[in-house]
């Protein structure tokens, strides 16, 4: 009894990695989506704050500016 055959799911699991591949990509997602929550976060406040300062008057500069410093444009 030295020499005990080992079962295919105990050397699968031995194989693998503690952080295996396949929840790899779910990682990949979640990172993804809190970038875009953070970058969104960031607009609204720079919105919230051009709203607050100009006090109805809407500047087309300044909200070209926004765009540009968020990486979209307007033409």
């Amino acid at each position: 009894m030295a020499y005990e055959k080992q079962d295919w799911r105990d050397a699968l699991q031995a194989a693998k990695p503690e952080r295996s591949g396949i929840d790899d990509s779910a990682d990949q997602r979640k990172k993804k989506e809190a970038r875009v929550m953070y970058m969104r976060r960031i607009l609204q406040k720079d919105i919230n704050t051009y709203i607050k300062t100009t006090n109805g008057a809407i500047v087309y500069r300044a909200i070209d500016d926004i765009g540009r410093k968020h990486g979209f444009f307007t033409t």
